[in-house]
């Protein structure tokens, strides 16, 4: 018997993430393809791997055994296919982003550019979008992924996603006249977007808390004395969304647009603009309205395995 690498790789994401959907989008799979995967290992080595829970998937006694011999294959496979490759891509990329995307994206962008190329430095600079877009048009970043592009500067909207007001979920303060807020510095265009809102719909206010972190518009907001703006994909459980019913204005979409210099297609640059507009396209293909049928259709012929 021989053990397929691929599956080996699914019944390890699983393990760690305990939970199917989440290992398909890590995965770039249909949640099918991984349930599928795991039931032929299973038949494959005789054993059941995963018992279901009604909140996660848990490794069985087998599976907690046969864990740590599946990630050993896993790190000879990779290690021994890096060392055999001569023309594996290397180099540094220097990449421009605001504090949120840092916070919101790239853990997963960078966890994926490590296992796709493992020599290829990345060093991210933070900043405001447009001190970031200065900086590219000065050269001193290679690539840039931010909202508010100049548009004579070549580059992709690549992902478009709304801001939501949000408050602590046992709090009050959104109530208050005038509302306190907890924004980014001056020279964020959050901030802007926020106080035009604000100011076009009459609402009094005052700015009682400025960052240039995104932690500690987080850490105010958790506070429960304040309001403010935040990417819907950093919204967790720990906030309450603020809409035209708790009297709050709607606000625009961030574009967020990608820019790089080197179009060669194996320089650094473009290879890590190429797992940013796929890690895009997996998202919007999760969230889309087909996605989300098939998924549950999944579900249906899959019932083991969420």
């Amino acid at each position: 018997m021989n053990l397929d690498t691929s599956i080996l790789r699914t019944f390890v994401t699983v393990a760690e993430l305990k939970s199917f959907s989440k290992a398909s989008t890590r995965l770039n799979r249909v949640q099918s393809a991984v349930s599928q995967q795991i039931q032929k290992l299973e038949m494959q080595i005789g054993h059941k791997l995963f018992d279901r829970t009604t909140s996660m998937v848990e490794l069985t006694v087998k599976g907690e055994l046969f864990l740590p011999y599946a990630i050993q294959i896993l790190d000879i496979n990779d290690k021994s296919i890096a060392m055999m490759a001569e023309n594996l891509p290397k180099g540094r990329v220097k990449v421009g982003t605001s504090d949120t995307y840092a916070s919101c994206f790239f853990s997963e962008l960078l966890r994926r550019c490590a296992e796709t190329y493992p020599e290829i430095e990345i060093e991210i600079q933070c900043g405001y979008s447009g001190d970031i877009w200065e900086k590219y048009e000065q050269g001193k970043l290679d690539l840039v992924l931010t909202q508010g592009c100049p548009t004579h500067i070549n580059h992709e909207v690549i992902h478009i996603e709304p801001l939501q007001w949000v408050c602590s979920p046992t709090s009050y303060v959104y109530k208050k006249h005038p509302v306190p807020l907890a924004l980014f510095s001056k020279g964020c265009g959050d901030r802007e977007i926020a106080l035009d809102a604000l100011n076009r719909a009459g609402i009094l206010f005052d700015v009682n808390f400025s960052s240039t972190s995104h932690t500690g518009i987080i850490a105010a907001v958790k506070s429960g004395c304040c309001v403010s703006v935040v990417l819907e994909s950093t919204i967790t459980d720990k906030f309450r969304v603020l809409g035209n019913s708790d009297g709050y204005p709607s606000l625009p979409n961030l574009e967020l647009s990608i820019a790089y210099r080197n179009s060669d297609k194996n320089s650094p640059s473009y290879l890590f603009s190429k797992i940013i507009r796929d890690y895009f396209h997996h998202r919007h293909t999760e969230q889309s309205p087909l996605k989300t049928s098939q998924q549950n259709t999944e579900e249906v012929l899959e019932p083991l395995y969420k």
